[in-house]
């Protein structure tokens, strides 16, 4: 769209910007401060209409702009928020994450409100209103844990989850007048928390880098493969794939319609202004340098809120809302009339290649044999016959050296696939798979195997003619994997249904073994057979049939595609069920799985996975191990600093009365030195080994509580909060058994 609009203000600040850790803030209550991380551990404050004039060790004036304040950390920061935290203060506050604290800082007052230790380093923040909490509450995402804390720094809420926690959202997702907590981790998972209770889960392809509120129950997400989308509620409205990385999003009605726009910023430094309800483009900017932020804020002091966009390399420019709406000035009409145009001389196109396509067809298979007519056309026509069909096959093979999801692609004729093109959003490292062949075939077997236990749909193209052909036929088909479709019965079974009481006698290969989660559902064995044929990729469908009356239990005995053990599922009539499998978080899975198709809100669980339990021993020990070595450190820190201050006084008392030692404090100042910065280096290592191992045990109880359903699930993350600040492991270890202290 033939669209432009000048910015209303420009500027560079001459600082290198880091992606993502760009906010606004009025610090004051009045003025807007545009705040972002430059180098050095430093935080850059702009704004035009205050002058700082207090300068200490924390908060320094630029010499170059007076409008300019730093902040001088003296660590790496990983995330920064402003927003207000105390009920009754219009100012706002600036909180900073760094890999072992979260600290809120009240700029005006140039003080600390509060630091907190957190040893997960966070990654992610957000500050709002949420869980019926007095105030506004700071919500702080780090390695599998989000915490949120109120405005005197106390914790108010501890949740874990898989992967790292590197987005935060907080908005009205099901439109009750209270905020839910949108979470979205490096593991491409997006969820939805109503206080402790987990409400939805999406998955997509790769980390989920940015979340934006659109509107209540509306919201916008990136991830680092290129995708975009939006979510109304619980369902993906659209989603579109770009070759370049998502780095700042935003709403802002920069067009002037009296609606906002999505305002996406790129890797490549073009700024996208969309349609929320499609996603179609209607005009692009470019920037000098990628887009860092993206903020709106009333950065002039006008009364009116302005889009202000940051680049790498310092440059701002500000966009404010036209007084005339852009999409009535232009032509709308002319270019719906090209866009058909165009699509017109495609269409054509294509009918004239299916028309000469049906020439050949009847002049030439009169009279000649399928087996000659490539002998009969001219090479550059496309001719195949017209009963031609693609035939897609979807199975499992589990020889001890071929263990995949086979898909096989093949016409019902003597054509042939010269290539096939496989489209999964989560199932290839690239999303496509390109299966060209060397020689003619018309059958080809695609091996394949899924990292997650998704359904996703797999979109299938097929290049199909001759031999001697230039142009192809292109057959475009849609299957769907199951969710767990790297498990199968490791039997050679016809096609045809097989009842439960045939599948029962069906032998295992290595028995259930001794790790389960047992638990009772009141349902028919008939239901578990529809959510078994719906959810596993089987040789045959199972089926309750007459002559399984008197049978009173489904033993599913399956294998891993992926590591070749055993996953035994057994059903009993009485409701008592047992899923057998060594990984706790598959068993996690199948759990969640039947217990939203079958519509359970509350369940318990009892699990038994002594592997598990031992690894959270091992953790739990090497965690102690590892906070005792920090303190150790810590404390050596503290004594090289105060040696070194010691060693600079000596030498320069020596500089006045003895010239001669001069040297020689400075000598042990430099050794010290020396020590001290081996002894950081030595607690950096220290520390990602603590993230490492809090990360893994917050990984394995967020498997257990998913052993569990609705309140029974949401209650043990409280317990298992209250088990972990006393060191008590006997209690985390009853938790993850039975749900409860």
């Amino acid at each position: 769209m033939d669209i432009s609009t000048k910015p209303v203000f420009s500027f560079s600040l001459n600082y290198k910007v880091f992606e993502k850790l760009v906010t606004c803030g009025k610090y004051d209550g009045i003025h807007s401060c545009l705040t972002m991380v430059t180098t050095a551990d430093k935080i850059l404050i702009h704004t035009p209409h205050k002058r700082y004039g207090l300068q200490n060790s924390k908060l320094s004036i630029s010499e170059i702009k007076n409008d300019i304040a730093l902040l001088n950390m003296n660590f790496p920061i990983r995330a920064i928020v402003a927003g207000r935290l105390k009920k009754d203060d219009e100012r706002d506050v600036l909180v900073i994450g760094s890999p072992s604290h979260v600290l809120a800082y009240h700029v005006d007052e140039n003080c600390n409100m509060f630091q907190r230790d957190f040893h997960e380093g966070v990654l992610s923040a957000v500050i709002g209103g949420y869980a019926n909490q007095p105030g506004n509450t700071l919500i702080v995402g780090g390695n599998a844990v989000v915490r949120g804390y109120n405005q005197e720094g106390t914790e108010v809420l501890w949740l874990i989850t898989s992967g790292s926690v590197v987005s935060l959202l907080l908005i009205d997702i099901d439109k009750d007048g209270q905020n839910e907590l949108i979470t979205g981790t490096d593991d491409g998972c997006i969820r939805i928390y109503k206080k402790e209770a987990l409400l939805h889960e999406f998955t997509e392809g790769n980390e989920i880098q940015n979340l934006v509120a659109l509107r209540t129950g509306q919201f916008m997400y990136s991830v680092k493969n290129g995708t975009i989308g939006v979510f109304e509620e619980n369902v993906r409205m659209w989603r579109i794939k770009s070759k370049a990385r998502a780095t700042a999003m935003a709403t802002y009605d920069i067009l002037g319609c009296e609606a906002k726009q999505m305002i996406v910023g790129w890797k490549s430094g073009k700024i996208d202004v969309r349609d929320p309800r499609t996603g179609d483009v209607w005009f692009r900017m470019k920037m000098n340098d990628f887009v860092c932020g993206i903020a709106c804020n009333d950065y002039r002091g006008i009364g009116l809120l302005d889009l202000v966009v940051v680049t790498a390399d310092g440059e701002i420019r500000g966009y404010t809302t036209p007084s005339v709406n852009m999409l009535t000035l232009h032509n709308v009409a002319d270019e719906e009339m090209n866009a058909l145009l165009t699509q017109k001389q495609k269409l054509l196109l294509e009918l004239k290649h299916y028309e000469n396509n049906i020439k050949y067809n009847k002049e030439i298979l009169s009279n000649t044999s399928e087996s000659n007519l490539v002998q009969s056309v001219p090479d550059n026509v496309g001719i195949i016959p017209s009963n031609t069909r693609l035939q897609i096959g979807i199975s499992t093979s589990y020889d001890s050296n071929d263990m995949n999801i086979d898909i096989t692609v093949s016409t019902n004729n003597s054509t042939t696939i010269r290539a096939v093109l496989i489209f999964a959003d989560q199932l290839f490292k690239e999303e496509t798979l390109i299966a060209h062949l060397t020689k003619d075939v018309s059958r080809i077997l695609i091996p394949l195997k899924t990292l997650k236990d998704n359904a996703q749909d797999i979109h299938i193209k097929a290049f199909v003619g001759y031999p001697s052909s230039v142009q192809f036929h292109v057959f475009e088909l849609t299957r769907q994997l199951p969710k767990f479709a790297m498990y199968t019965i490791p039997h050679n079974l016809t096609g045809s249904p097989k009842s439960v009481s045939y599948i029962n006698t069906l032998p295992t290969k290595d028995g259930p073994g001794g790790c389960y989660v047992e638990f009772r559902i009141s349902e028919r064995l008939k239901r578990i057979c529809i959510w078994v044929n719906q959810n596993f990729l089987l040789p045959s469908d199972i089926e309750y049939m007459t002559s399984d009356a008197d049978a009173t239990e489904l033993k599913l005995n399956l294998i891993s595609l992926r590591t070749a053990k055993c996953v035994c599922l057994h059903f009993s009539y009485d409701g008592k069920t047992r899923f057998y499998t060594e990984d706790i978080g598959l068993a996690g899975v199948l759990v969640q799985s039947l217990v939203q198709f079958l519509n359970i809100d509350n369940m318990n669980s009892q699990a038994c996975f002594p592997v598990v339990s031992e690894e959270v021993k091992e953790l739990f020990q090497k965690l102690q191990g590892l906070q005792e070595t920090e303190k150790q450190i810590s404390s050596e820190i503290v004594e090289h600093i105060n040696q070194i201050k010691s060693h600079l006084i000596r030498a320069e008392d020596a500089r006045y009365y003895n010239g001669e030692d001069v040297i020689k404090y400075h000598n042990e100042m430099m050794a010290t030195n020396e020590d001290l910065v081996k002894s950081y280096k030595i607690r950096l290592v220290n520390t990602s080994e603590i993230q490492l191992a809090l990360k893994r045990i917050h990984g394995i109880l967020y498997n257990a509580s998913r052993l569990r359903a609705g309140t029974f699930a949401s209650s043990m993350i409280g317990r298992f909060k209250e088990a972990l600040k006393t060191n008590n492991i006997d209690a985390v270890l009853k938790i993850i058994e039975m749900g409860e202290m």
